[in-house]
């Protein structure tokens, strides 16, 4: 994982939907996980270069203002390798 990790975190599908939507659209990122964490609220990781990631989490947060509830959002500059192991996609059982 030598890209930049972007999370963003946010309450409901739709809002959620939106924000990837917004997000892959601005700027050159990819989604690389998402995850639903309970009572409604969803974390969405993207990947990227660090400007891209940051331009993204920025249009995700006034898109997720604008259609529900922010959580919280972080970029991880240069994450450690180690960290892929704990946020794998494919789950146990998935489709590789």
């Amino acid at each position: 994982m030598y890209r930049s990790l972007g999370i963003i975190e946010v309450v409901g599908l739709v809002t959620a939907t939106a924000c990837i939507d917004a997000m892959v659209k601005s700027a050159y990122v990819e989604v690389y996980n998402i995850k639903r964490t309970g009572s409604g609220i969803i974390t969405v990781l993207i990947q990227g270069d660090l400007a891209s990631v940051k331009e993204a989490l920025e249009i995700g947060e006034s898109v997720a203002y604008r259609y529900g509830e922010l959580i919280a959002t972080r970029v991880i500059a240069r994450p450690y390798e180690g960290l892929e192991c704990l946020i794998e996609p494919n789950e146990k059982g998935a489709k590789q």
